[in-house]
């Protein structure tokens, strides 16, 4: 190959690495499938839960969303000596690992952690557990899951 020939493949490969980067700044972490379990923890705090991905969420209407939540209904979320808790583990697009924790859930009534699938390359696991009025974990009622639903521990 002359000289001419190896610098213009050197620019080709080159600009499809710029172009490889810049494609991949805008594409989207995995979507998961729905999983759903329960913890019956002491009973007064028993919960619904699940991980998902949706593009129905609130605020991100028609974007894929990955979700961990305690469903309404649930016994955590009824019961005023029961504060519920969820955190989402994910690797961002940066590479580095992240957390994202819940909040009530105005549109369902639900208490969720979401993270938008562009903010994420991979999620990591969900921890739900519901702490007592004084701030303390109640024994029993915390689960650590993936995202493809496998309960990794419990507590």
């Amino acid at each position: 190959m002359n000289g001419k020939k190896k610098a213009l493949a050197a620019v080709a490969l080159g600009a499809a690495v710029v172009i490889g980067t810049a494609t991949s700044a805008f594409a989207e972490g995995p979507h998961y499938a729905q999983h759903q379990g329960a913890v019956k923890g002491n009973g007064f705090c028993a919960y619904n839960y699940a991980t998902a991905d949706t593009l129905g969420y609130p605020g991100y209407h028609g974007k894929h969303v990955f979700i961990g939540a305690m469903l309404y209904g649930s016994g955590a979320l009824t019961n005023g000596a029961c504060t519920p808790k969820v955190t989402v583990t994910y690797v961002n697009t940066k590479g580095v690992t992240t957390h994202v924790s819940g909040k009530k859930n105005k549109g369902n009534g639900g208490f969720d952690a979401a993270v938008a699938a562009k903010s994420y390359k991979s999620v990591k696991y969900v921890d739900f557990w519901v702490n007592a009025t004084g701030g303390k974990k109640i024994k029993g009622t915390g689960i650590r899951v993936t995202p493809g639903g496998k309960v990794l521990s419990r507590s």
